[in-house]
């Protein structure tokens, strides 16, 4: 269950989403909310804390792109566990354009070897 706290900060210049997900998330960094605990629907988080809907999804949706939570389809969203961290893995592209590099060295060695064989003929 959601400690029960005190509306958003209707002066603070973030927006509400942002101030929930800053909230959610103190609680979690903070040992509040234990891993594997999952936390209020949008709905209750909602009605907790006096946004919209689609503000207490905004607000998840940070925390899962911070992978502070996963979110269950039909489940709901929980804290994450240390287990389902993965480590951080560098851009598709950048893999892809270290492989296509590796790839043309690999080449190019192949050529000088091939052109060396054949003037050895």
């Amino acid at each position: 269950m959601l400690c029960v706290m005190s509306a958003l900060d209707p002066d603070d210049a973030r927006p509400s989403y942002r101030q929930l997900a800053d909230r959610l998330a103190a609680a979690i960094e903070s040992g509040d909310r234990a891993p594997g605990e999952q936390l209020p629907t949008h709905r209750e988080l909602a009605s907790e804390y006096g946004v919209a809907i689609e503000t207490a999804k905004r607000a998840l949706s940070e925390l899962r792109a911070a992978g502070l939570i996963v979110t269950r389809q039909g489940k709901g969203s929980y804290v994450r566990h240390r287990a389902d961290e993965r480590p951080e893995r560098r851009p598709a592209d950048q893999d892809m354009a270290e492989t296509v590099s590796d790839l043309r060295r690999e080449i190019e060695s192949i050529k000088e070897r091939l052109a060396a064989l054949e003037a050895g003929d």
